[in-house]
């Protein structure tokens, strides 16, 4: 065989999925027109035939409960550490990507307007359908520029940047994918689809950008030849049919267009994750493992939907008949004003009285038609329009207490009752919705921690400047190392339906009254046992991991429990009567201490004064001895000054 030249390679390739998507239209082309009738059967589109018709819409009923039931409330993503022991690092980094998807979800909508459109699609045609991207946006750029360009998961958290590409910020966009617009190869199980695709219409505009100038040999179309007359009367331009392939055998993505014969462009697996299609296993109704053709919840009961807009028909026309209506004998034309005029309390004549009376008054002049007949078949077909009613909330398991309807008469055990078979028949639903919601958010979380940056990812967590910075480096390097490894990523079922509200705070109740009687019963043993504090911390801290919303405090109680084993760890203090024993004789000996001080300062005054007071008596004494001695002298004095006076008997 002659080797074949580049361009026959493209041709052939284009050739080759173009026929692929043609063969595996032909498998689901009965199912989608079959889903187009219901869903008009459900927006009660009818035509000028059917407009006088009057129907029980119960389609419309039914989904209208379904869907609050299976998806009521934007999910809540929760990421916990595979195994939950005491782990700083897995710990912050379970916290960050925790944080990373619910901004995610809370800051785009489209994730919520993703999964409500898969849910009603899911409820109405039978499957639904999500699809995931990686979306960097650059200071100043077109924000429908082609994603795949910037970066590969060979190179993660790096995207091309230079002086005239800055990345302003990156997001993982969820984009909803209309039933009619998504393909699989025809398969019996979703494990051995090789490939999926997804249509989307292009403006010449929006096509040579895209793939350039190769677009302009594209053949322009209305976006869907099977649309409705009044769709096409408001299609202004004609667009190009492209298809997304998605080749998990060879690892490649494929665009196509129909009525072109080669590829647009092919690429290698742009986003590396680990189911490889950037769409998880579609929102199914029925299916067997024949096929993954799906039967709508419609079919199941359409036979009991007939038979209820028969009814509701046969209602409409008896109750149209159930009116006063009858003869009356032409010769007494005034009997005639008792229907048309409006009398009250007024009494008409009659011209001729005795031939009125003759004929037996007014019973033998007016004859009324008989309604009772009607009244009573009426109230039969109420009846079996009820019964049918029944028929089919029990076919597809809608109990009278989630509708919001219960019987006075009914106990409490039988009303919990329904609703527990309700919930029941609801659960395998509220849990694939949940499934669907989880695999969406893994994917989120696979391309967060492989083509985010760093910085982006530290903003949206919002750890960049609560946490120390090489805790944080350490988190982001056990994120890049594998996110569906480490971490278990899931939605639980009961935080999509909106049925119990109070569940959150119930939850935290349960953990404040767990933990309390937890430490009243550790306390006694703690402080007669201290060494069993660390078997008690861990205990505990078993206690906390098992409720969700202890993840949120589980940080608060280890570094509780590490003060606490600190403090058992240092030297135990005397006994507090002994303690007060030692502070009284302390006080003693610092109050004797005292006083001896005090008496040492008082010493020295007292010599001091009694020093004085010896100088003060020798000072004294001293004076005494000179008047003595002066006394001593006056008187020689004056004994010699007066020698003649002689002394008596001396001659």
């Amino acid at each position: 065989m002659a080797r074949q030249t580049k361009d026959e390679k493209k041709q052939s390739l284009g050739q080759f999925w173009t026929a692929e998507i043609q063969s595996a239209g032909k498998d689901f082309e009965k199912w989608e027109e079959r889903s187009h009738k219901i869903v008009r059967r459900y927006r009660d589109d009818r035509d000028a035939v059917d407009s006088r018709v009057r129907k029980f819409n119960i389609l419309w009923s039914n989904v209208q409960v379904m869907k609050p039931a299976l998806y009521g409330r934007m999910p809540k993503p929760e990421v916990s550490r595979r195994f939950k022991d005491a782990d700083p690092v897995g710990r912050t980094a379970s916290l960050m990507l925790e944080r990373c998807l619910e901004y995610e979800v809370e800051q785009y909508a489209d994730f919520q307007r993703t999964m409500r459109c898969a849910v009603e699609d899911r409820l109405l045609p039978g499957r639904g359908v999500a699809w995931i991207r990686y979306e960097p946006h650059f200071v100043g750029d077109d924000p429908t520029q082609d994603i795949t360009q910037v970066t590969t998961p060979e190179h993660p958290g790096t995207v091309t940047e230079d002086e005239n590409n800055q990345l302003e910020y990156e997001c993982a966009p969820t984009d909803y994918v209309h039933w009619k617009d998504f393909l699989h190869e025809p398969a019996r199980t979703w494990e051995e689809v090789s490939w999926v695709a997804r249509r989307v219409y292009m403006d010449v505009e929006e096509g040579t950008k895209r793939f350039g100038d190769i677009f302009a040999l594209v053949p322009m179309q209305s976006e869907d030849t099977k649309r409705d007359v009044e769709a096409q009367k408001h299609a202004k331009k004609k667009k190009g049919e492209i298809w997304e392939i998605w080749d998990k055998t060879k690892k490649e993505v494929v665009w196509v267009a129909k009525g072109f014969d080669r590829e647009l462009d092919v690429r290698p697996d742009p986003l590396g994750l680990e189911s490889f299609f950037p769409c998880p296993m579609p929102l199914y109704a029925t299916v067997t493992t024949g096929s993954l053709v799906p039967v709508p919840d419609y079919c199941e009961y359409q036979d009991q939907a007939e038979e209820l807009d028969i009814l509701t028909a046969r209602i409409s026309r008896l109750t149209r008949a159930v009116k006063v209506v009858g003869v009356y004998n032409a010769e007494f034309i005034a009997l005639k004003r008792m229907m048309q005029e409006g009398v009250d309390n007024e009494l008409i004549p009659v011209d001729t009285w005795a031939a009125f009376a003759e004929k037996r008054g007014l019973a033998g002049a007016v004859e009324f038609l008989p309604i009772k007949e009607v009244i009573e078949a009426l109230v039969r077909l109420y009846e079996a329009r009820e019964q049918a009613k029944m028929v089919i909330y029990e076919t597809i398991g809608i109990s009278d207490i989630l509708r919001g309807q219960s019987d006075a008469q009914e106990t409490f055990g039988a009303q919990k009752l329904k609703a527990q078979f309700g919930s029941m028949r609801l659960r395998n639903s509220q849990e694939d919705v949940a499934r669907f919601a989880t695999d969406l958010l893994r994917m989120k979380a696979h391309i967060i921690c492989k083509l985010f940056s760093d910085e982006t990812i530290l903003k949206m967590s919002g750890v960049e400047f609560t946490l120390d910075a090489g805790l944080a480096q350490q988190a982001l390097a056990l994120l890049r190392a594998g996110p569906l490894k480490d971490f278990r990523i899931e939605v639980a079922a009961d935080t999509l339906a909106q049925i119990d509200d109070d569940k959150d705070k119930k939850e935290r109740m349960e953990l404040i009254t767990a933990a309390g009687e937890y430490f009243k019963n550790a306390l006694p043993l703690l402080q007669a046992f201290p060494p069993a504090g660390a078997l008690i911390g861990e205990l505990l801290m078993f206690g906390i991991r098992g409720f969700k919303v202890g993840k949120s405090i589980e940080a608060a109680f280890e570094r509780a429990m590490a003060q606490i084993g600190q403090a058992l760890q240092q030297p135990k203090g005397p006994d507090p009567a002994e303690q007060a024993k030692i502070e009284t004789e302390k006080v003693k000996v610092q109050g004797e201490q005292i006083r001896q001080q005090g008496e040492a300062q008082i010493l020295p005054i007292k010599i001091q004064a009694e020093r004085e007071k010896a100088q003060a008596a020798i000072a004294k004494s001293q004076i005494g001895v000179q008047k003595a001695e002066i006394g001593m002298q006056t008187a020689i004095v004056k004994a010699m000054q007066a020698p003649e006076q002689a002394v008596p008997g001396m001659m």
